[in-house]
């Protein structure tokens, strides 16, 4: 492995550095730390009835025996006094397993998924990062696939116990983004005829992520009553969209012999600009048999909020957790993250991206509470299980009682290098009589390598 790393940070050094007066190779690559990520996914998703409770496909597992990869290579370097630069390279390619589609993929190239610049002055415990970067917010993923967005960033630790952060960016990769509402079949699809006009389906006629977003943080942690606290807030204003706002606050502690307890509460909300909610403002087009009704921002938008409540034990190599949430409205479409579900700890892996339960924009008034239960053995493998039930509410009987029962494995093989698998199960029934119930399986096999 170590000759495999030397080869690709040499290989890069030398195009980056091959000009005029360039620094010798040898010194150049020196100072170079390289870390990255090497993922592998077998997803398959088999539906009893894709017509109900799965038009959405805001998920990433659509389709049966997909073949995901997804390489990154960190390059993070001090290029002067308080200054360093980090570049991230990104590959991702699908190869298909079943059907007409069943292509490997060979053309894919790395690209340039993050380039920041990254200031320092210790004197004041204060970073200023600007470029290209994962934005880490509580509304956005913040795993390997998180939003990247074009701005600035500054961060202050000079407050034991408290981190204080500003930021403010341009755009967003939103266009390879597939769980954001942009992405949604049912609120931004049309059928069209041979001559290409629109026959059926529903466009957006607003972008979301079109303004510039600008926002704060402050994360703390602290020493109460025997154990940690850890509360979160965040504040945010996304041009022509909303004003968003989140607090979240975590305690931690041990109690009785060995027993690790958390407690856990969410609540994420937001008013909408007044542009979003304007009678004035076309939001989406309807089309029904190639005929068009405009639909406005006072008769589709409204506030979200979304509360949630979670709690936890750990004790002997197992661990438990109970919880709920709560958000959406029946009658509007309402977002309550800005990608995926956010930096949201929820159980399930399915469905949440069932039809009117999308976190990053959707119709319908959702309750669902949860457990889940596992064991670790020899701290290397765990077994466990997920069970999410509760429903969708919405003013046209569109929702439906949701059910998903989740079975996990997971094995650390070493310190970097993990394999999991999980198989879902997700029943969506009916409200209306008429149509069968929605049923979901599905299979994800991973194997994922940090270094």
């Amino acid at each position: 492995m170590k000759l495999v790393k030397l080869s690709l940070v040499a290989a890069l050094a030398a195009g980056a550095f091959s000009v005029a007066n360039a620094t010798p190779l040898e010194e150049a690559i020196k100072d170079i730390d390289v870390s990255g990520v090497l993922r592998y996914r077998y997803d398959t998703g088999r539906f009893g009835d894709r017509g109900y409770g799965f038009q959405d496909q805001r998920s990433s597992i659509n389709d049966r025996q997909n073949h995901n990869y997804r390489a990154q290579v960190n390059l993070s370097t001090a290029i002067a006094d308080n200054f360093k630069a980090f570049v991230q390279f990104n590959y991702s390619a699908k190869d298909g397993g079943y059907g007409a589609d069943s292509v490997s993929n060979t053309s894919n190239t790395f690209n340039v998924r993050q380039l920041y610049l990254t200031y320092t002055n210790e004197d004041v415990a204060t970073s200023v990062i600007l470029g290209k970067q994962q934005l880490n917010t509580i509304w956005t993923d913040n795993g390997i696939d998180g939003l990247v967005g074009t701005g600035v960033k500054v961060v202050n630790n000079s407050i034991d116990g408290l981190t204080l952060a500003a930021f403010a960016v341009d755009s967003f990769n939103t266009d390879t983004e597939g769980d954001i509402l942009a992405s949604s079949k049912l609120f931004n699809s049309v059928t069209t005829n041979a001559a290409g006009v629109p026959q059926d389906g529903t466009l957006l006629n607003v972008n979301p992520y079109a303004g510039n977003l600008y926002g704060a943080a402050a994360i703390g942690s602290y020493e109460v009553l025997g154990g940690q606290l850890n509360p979160q807030l965040w504040l945010s204003y996304l041009n022509d969209t909303g004003f968003f706002y989140a607090l979240d606050v975590a305690y931690n502690t041990t109690i009785f012999d060995g027993i690790n307890w958390t407690l856990k509460g969410t609540y994420l909300g937001n008013s909408l600009d007044s542009k979003m909610k304007s009678k004035d403002t076309i939001i989406a087009t309807e089309y029904v048999g190639g005929v068009a009704t405009n639909v406005t921002g006072e008769e589709a938008m409204a506030n979200g909020n979304l509360f949630a409540l979670k709690g936890a034990i750990e004790v002997n190599g197992w661990d438990a957790s109970l919880g709920g949430i709560y958000y959406g409205k029946k009658d509007k479409l309402t977002f309550n993250t800005l990608e995926d579900v956010g930096n949201l700890d929820l159980a399930g892996a399915e469905i949440f991206y069932t039809d009117g339960s999308n976190l990053n924009g959707d119709i319908g008034r959702n309750i669902f509470g949860y457990v889940t239960a596992g064991y670790t053995f020899n701290e290397t493998v765990r077994v466990g299980a997920d069970l999410v039930y509760g429903g969708t509410k919405t003013m046209d009987n569109s929702g439906g009682e949701k059910l998903e029962a989740v079975a996990r494995v997971s094995y650390k093989y070493s310190p970097k290098l993990n394999f999991s698998a999980f198989y879902s199960y997700v029943n969506v029934s009916n409200d209306n009589q008429g149509q069968e119930d929605g049923r979901k399986n599905t299979v994800r096999l991973q194997a994922l390598y940090k270094f």
